[in-house]
């Protein structure tokens, strides 16, 4: 368990951090979820939680393999019944900003799990950037303006051989391109039902 004191907003941390979770393959994280499930079926009192923990560990896993969309559904129709799903998300960014933007209190190896997790978020939201929920979550990264460490940034590099971008910046040109996608629709709107079809031959209705 994670927390900071001092005046900082304290986490309730993370189950694994991204190393650990990248080892586990479709049938333990799996097993996560299903378990995080059963822990909410269970409870008689914040039933979201267990499924927000779930989540968490889900998005701060790795996702070159793109296990996420395989194994993600039960906590989302989990939240989506307790009317949850859009909080924990604000919540899990939230976190995760709070973190990259104090990483005096966390290892580089924590900094990097919350940065996967920012990574992996953005990949998942990207088509639906226009959505108006979708487009607050990429904002509220965009303004946070998150600098990497560099001791984080060498974590990143040592253990997975990767360069890293700030958060912030992946999630401006998701919003930059959405909003370029947005005028090129409005200027070239798409035909409506029926239009550019051939008229029928004289004598010839059409069906």
């Amino acid at each position: 368990m994670i927390s900071i004191t001092m005046g900082l907003p304290a986490f309730a941390g993370l189950m694994f951090n991204y190393s650990q979770l990248a080892l586990k393959d479709l049938d333990q994280m799996s097993k996560i979820v299903k378990d995080k499930v059963t822990e909410s079926n269970k409870s008689r009192g914040a039933k979201a939680v267990p499924l927000k923990e779930g989540l968490q560990a889900v998005f701060c896993r790795p996702n070159e393999d793109g296990l996420i969309e395989k194994i993600v559904s039960p906590l989302k129709n989990g939240l989506d019944e307790l009317d949850s799903w859009e909080s924990s998300l604000k919540q899990l960014v939230k976190e995760a900003i709070g973190a990259l933007k104090n990483p005096k209190a966390f290892k580089p190896v924590v900094q990097v799990t919350y940065l996967v997790f920012l990574e992996n978020l953005i990949s998942e939201i990207k088509p639906r950037a226009q959505l108006a929920f979708e487009a607050s979550l990429l904002k509220q990264i965009e303004s946070a303006q998150i600098v990497l460490t560099p001791q984080a940034k060498n974590e990143r590099i040592l253990r997975m051989m990767k360069e890293t971008r700030s958060p912030s910046e992946i999630a401006a040109d998701v919003l930059k391109a959405a909003e370029e996608a947005q005028k090129a629709e409005s200027a070239n709107p798409a035909p409506k039902s029926g239009a550019g079809e051939p008229a029928p031959a004289a004598g010839v209705e059409k069906n």
